[in-house]
């Protein structure tokens, strides 16, 4: 099954890209001479570990176990096999552009170069160099060359990252290391450790590079078994183009078992972080991935954006065509031609592009060239085939926003889920529309000025109004309950006097503090709604209220644990006082959350730091006013206040604990019951 995803990471099922076409390397006969006549030996494959396509479409095959290169011609007919001065357990090879063959001997611990009639020109053993100590475990496995002729070595379980060697096999230094991760514990055990008992723990060192390619245009690609960083792209200097992408498939879509998904390092069992083991590049520069723990084909655009992925169920001991049982490696041909490597199989899996996938290819190469004029009649016609396709929306609404049809750019943009495009989109349409309206901007703020100050010299004279404010003012001060929800104002300005009035001078009730959660609850729904897709890149029918239910369970369990917490360390306020004051704490979310959802709507993402400033500060606000209450109610100082927030953030984890583990006894509970009666009633 062929799957996608969209804009908004969510799984979707797509046609078919790529379909089973033959295997190849599954009949492999060579010509032996014996008592001077000549016959043909089968010879299968035996482990085999890496295959290349050169720019002929042929076929070069590591094949491990048999100690030899198998060379296929471009319909996977056996040609040749090389066997140059001993080659022992070969795991990786290369064919440069000119036709030298460059071949990773692991079992001799060297790299061969051959002519591409297979004759030795030169062996490249362990590397030489004050960089490089004795010690250094040097076993190549694979390899690619630049157009320079620089070797770019694998090692297996080299952490210090790729072996770069120049044309002459010297070493030239290492190339493309990948970052050391630590987890949370390595830091704990940092900060609290001896230095003698950190000397005994396991060193946390880098993961190692797992499998490299090259493209045309030079750049370099390993494959890691990293939580990060799985696939990196690498410029000359080594620097990661692809840092905030992702990839690797999702972890449900791993199906087999937890053995399968260890391997033998230094006589430890190791769990693979990432089941990814070959990445090819294709003519339009599309990267293949295929991961091995999950049986996986994964393919992704020149921007190394998602284009699908597919994978298949195995059952051992009834092989199917194109479906792998231990991919380990891949390669494409000029046709775009998916050949897969199988190494249990030992055999090539050959896949050819659909109609779907054809048009796919082309759409994202013409986009890729900045052809979008070109690439929409195309994109239209995969969303004829798949109405679901999210990246062709994203192609469509890159030739919109190329024809200046920004508006259309907008909706598209919107469609595949894309925030930049889309607020590049609106910045223009707010330009367009600030250019034709800013003459009437312009007259109506002079005209707004001059009627302000006419207002202001006539205001004396205007006695009415002055009566009927102070009338306002006398019917809103008769009011208690306007006189309560006026005090959320006061507390704003004097928030250490207006907690404690709060108390003392009756200034809050139950009343106004449920109408106070009310206007709360009522301004979050409408930020939620109604905030723009820039800084809530959420599709509109799928925002939902559910975040309430968690709000309106940590506050109330808040309230419960502060009041408690607040009664065992001799504070002295009340239960409806903490209720009331934690009510009122929350009016910033009233005053600022419906501005900061009306303002989103003419904003863009240049302009996310002013947005995030409000945000920030509207929590900000609300969690000094919770401070401010805590220390006025209770007769805290600023000391017994820290602590008491404290120690209440822990009873409020307690409580979601208790509450857990209460709710599933009781489900626990109500299915034993249920099976009870199930037996009493047969």
């Amino acid at each position: 099954m062929t799957f996608s995803k969209d804009g908004y990471d969510r799984r979707i099922p797509s046609q078919a890209a790529y379909y089973p076409s033959t295997v190849v390397g599954d009949n492999i006969y060579k010509k032996k001479v014996q008592n001077g006549a000549e016959r043909l030996e089968y010879s299968p494959l035996k482990r085999p570990q890496d295959l290349f396509i050169d720019r002929k479409d042929e076929i070069y095959i590591a094949d491990t176990d048999n100690n030899r290169i198998v060379h296929l011609n471009r319909d996977g007919e056996f040609l040749r096999e090389i066997t140059a001065k001993g080659m022992k357990s070969p795991q990786g090879v290369f064919v440069a552009s000119y036709g030298t063959i460059y071949v990773a001997d692991t079992g001799n611990k060297r790299i061969l170069k051959l002519s591409a009639s297979g004759e030795l020109l030169a062996e490249y053993g362990h590397p030489e160099s004050r960089f490089i100590d004795e010690s250094f475990h040097y076993e190549p496995t694979n390899l690619v060359v630049d157009a320079r002729g620089f070797m770019y070595v694998i090692s297996n379980g080299s952490y210090q990252g790729i072996i770069q060697l120049d044309p002459e096999g010297r070493f030239y230094g290492f190339y493309g290391t990948n970052m050391t991760e630590v987890s949370l514990m390595d830091i704990v055990r940092k900060l609290f450790y001896t230095e003698e008992q950190l000397s005994r723990q396991v060193r946390t060192l880098p993961s190692t590079i797992r499998n490299i390619h090259i493209d045309a245009q030079g750049f370099i690609y390993t494959v890691s078994a990293t939580d990060k960083e799985q696939v990196k792209k690498l410029n000359i200097r080594g620097e990661n183009q692809w840092k905030d992408k992702k990839f690797g498939i999702e972890p449900r879509f791993r199906r087999r078992s937890q053995a399968a998904e260890t391997q033998q390092t230094d006589s430890k069992q190791e769990v693979q972080k990432s089941g990814l083991t070959d990445i090819t590049v294709d003519r339009n520069g599309n990267l293949v991935a295929i991961d091995k723990v999950s049986n996986a084909v994964t393919q992704y655009g020149p921007n190394g954006e998602l284009l699908f992925f597919w994978t298949g169920p195995v059952t051992i001991g009834s092989p199917q065509l194109g479906i792998s049982q231990s991919p380990v490696a891949v390669d494409t041909n000029s046709n775009n031609e998916l050949f897969v490597l199988d190494d249990s199989q030992n055999l090539i899996h050959v896949l050819k592009p659909t109609e779907f996938g054809m048009l796919l290819h082309k759409a994202t190469s013409l986009s890729q060239e900045g052809k979008y004029a070109e690439s929409e009649p195309v994109w239209r016609e995969v969303l004829r085939l798949n109405a679901l396709y999210s990246p062709a929306y994203q192609g469509l609404a890159e030739a919109a926003y190329y024809k200046e049809d920004y508006k259309e750019a907008l909706r598209l943009f919107k469609l595949s889920g894309d925030v930049g495009g889309y607020s590049d989109s609106y910045w223009q349409l707010r330009l367009q529309w600030f250019q034709r309206q800013f003459s009437v901007m312009a007259n109506t703020v002079f005209a707004a000025a001059i009627l302000i100050w006419i207002f202001y010299r006539s205001k004396k004279r205007m006695r009415f109004l002055t009566q009927g404010s102070q009338r306002l003012r006398g019917f809103l001060g008769k009011n208690k309950l306007l006189v309560q929800l006026r005090h959320a104002f006061t507390i704003l300005r004097h928030p250490i006097d207006g907690f404690t009035d709060l108390r003392y001078r009756q200034k809050g009730s139950y009343l106004s503090a449920f109408l106070l959660l009310l206007f709360v609850t009522l301004v979050l729904l409408a930020k939620e709604y109604y905030t723009s897709f820039t800084f809530m890149p959420v599709p509109s029918n799928e925002r939902s209220g559910s975040f309430l239910m968690t709000g309106a369970v940590t506050w109330l369990t808040w309230v419960v644990c502060n009041y408690l917490i607040g009664s065992i360390r001799q504070g002295e306020a009340r239960f409806k006082d903490v209720f009331v004051g934690s009510s009122y704490a929350l009016f910033p979310i009233v005053i600022l959350g419906l501005p900061l959802a009306a303002v989103s709507n003419i904003m863009t993402l240049s302009e996310s730091s002013i947005y995030g400033f409000f945000q920030t500060g509207m929590l900000i606000w609300c969690g000094c006013l919770f401070f401010w209450k805590i220390q006025s109610l209770q007769n805290y100082g600023v000391g017994e206040t820290v602590g008491n927030i404290l120690l209440t953030a822990f009873a409020m984890i307690i409580a979601w604990v208790l509450i857990s583990i209460i709710a599933g006894l009781s489900s626990e509970l109500q299915n034993f019951f249920y099976t009870i009666y199930q037996e009493v009633s047969m």
